[in-house]
């Protein structure tokens, strides 16, 4: 885990919203691995400093935590793998992921964030991301229904080097307006959600967002907001 302070460079941004949260989704230049946003605060958790936990366990839940800035965050996943072709930011190190069907929750504690990163590769039409504010469910976003071009085309990292290029490999920004102590990255069939650098934090209030990305182009896409009865 580490913490940076960089300048913005997005590629391209888009807004899901609903009847009341609105999160606004940038995605980095082609390439690029971790978050360029530069203000707040923010933290990374790469997996590196954890065990593997290789085939035939990916259906084996493994829970973890760390705690910065004040806030606690809990996470289980399926899978812990060695970089390979489909993942791992910068062609090294760990990567988790969630393989068929499957979750990755992360629960916060401490204070709710309004911003969440992630390196996600090997992108298919299973990949989605939603944000959760206790059991209200913000947002939810397919990562595919964002128009990336062909520069996300294969692994662009190291021995790696434009393998899998039929797939897409790309650095996603949250900014999640009403905040959230909640997300789940899920995988509902097909191969799996690969994905690294999982990055939490502050950012400014969404006018302050907006000016920043303003010039980056923006498409609005639906996401439906609802609530989640609590089982009896």
């Amino acid at each position: 885990m580490n913490k940076f302070i960089l300048s913005i460079a997005t590629a391209a941004a888009f807004m899901a919203s609903g009847a009341i949260a609105a999160t606004i989704v940038s995605v980095e230049a082609a390439g690029v691995q971790s978050t360029t946003i530069g203000f707040g605060q923010t933290a990374v958790e790469n997996f590196d400093a954890l065990p593997l936990l290789p085939p035939p366990n990916m259906q084996t839940p493994v829970s973890a935590s760390f705690t910065d800035f004040g806030v606690t965050a809990t996470f289980s996943m399926t899978s812990i793998l060695a970089a390979d072709e489909f993942g791992g930011a910068g062609g090294i190190g760990n990567q988790v992921a969630v393989r068929q069907t499957g979750d990755f929750d992360i629960s916060f504690t401490g204070r709710p964030l309004n911003y969440f990163g992630l390196w996600a590769s090997s992108l298919d039409g299973a990949n989605t991301v939603r944000f959760f504010q206790g059991l209200t469910l913000l947002s939810s976003t397919n990562l595919t229904i964002i128009p990336l071009g062909p520069l996300y085309n294969g692994n662009p990292n190291g021995n790696f080097l434009n393998q899998n290029d039929s797939e897409k490999y790309a650095f996603f920004n949250f900014r999640v307006t009403e905040g959230f102590d909640r997300v789940v990255l899920s995988q509902n069939g097909g191969g799996g959600f690969e994905l690294d650098n999982l990055t939490i934090g502050f950012v400014p209030e969404p006018g302050t967002w907006a000016m920043l990305i303003t010039g980056f182009g923006m498409i609005g896409f639906a996401a439906r907001r609802r609530r989640i009865a609590v089982a009896a």
